[in-house]
C-alpha cells in the first residue's frame, strides 16, 4: 500500500515538474551576478585589517629608543638619579637575593619533575607546530 501511495507522489511530482517547465535566466543574469560580487569586495574593503600601532608609529618609536639608546652609550656620563643604583655598585654590592638562591636545596624528585615536565613540554610544542604546520599548508 505504501509502495503504491510512493508511487502515486512520484508521478504527481513529474506531472507538475512537466508542467512548470525549465526556467531560463534573464539576459543580464551573468552581469547582474558579477555586480553584486564587486558590491560584496567593496563592502569587505571597509573591514581590512588595519593595526593598532601605524608603521610610522612604529618607526617613531625605534627612533626614541635608538637615540636614548645612543644618548646612554656616548651622552652624559655624570648622569645621577638617586633612586637607580650605578652598574658598579650593583657589581660590587651583594644583593640578599642571591645568597638566598645558593643556599636554597629542592628535593631531587622536584628537579627531575621540573626537568621532565619542562621537556615534555618543548616536545609538545614541536609535535604542535608539525601538526599545525601540516594542517594549514595550501595543498
Amino acid at each position: 500500500m505504501e509502495e503504491n501511495r510512493d508511487k502515486q507522489l512520484d508521478d504527481f511530482i513529474k506531472k507538475v515538474v512537466n508542467n512548470a517547465g525549465l526556467e531560463a535566466p534573464s539576459d543580464d543574469f551573468t552581469q547582474s551576478i558579477m555586480s553584486k560580487i564587486a558590491a560584496q569586495n567593496e563592502k569587505s574593503m571597509v573591514t581590512r585589517y588595519k593595526p593598532l600601532i601605524s608603521r610610522t608609529s612604529w618607526l617613531v618609536l625605534a627612533g626614541i629608543a635608538i637615540f636614548l639608546s645612543v644618548y646612554i652609550i656616548f651622552g652624559n656620563s655624570d648622569l645621577n638619579v638617586s633612586w637607580i643604583p650605578s652598574i658598579t655598585e650593583l657589581a660590587t654590592h651583594n644583593i640578599g637575593i642571591m645568597n638566598t638562591l645558593e643556599n636554597l636545596q629542592l628535593p631531587n624528585t622536584l628537579v627531575y619533575g621540573l626537568a621532565g615536565l619542562t621537556f615534555f613540554i618543548y616536545v609538545q610544542i614541536v609535535l604542535l607546530k608539525k601538526h599545525l604546520e601540516s594542517r594549514y599548508t595550501l595543498n
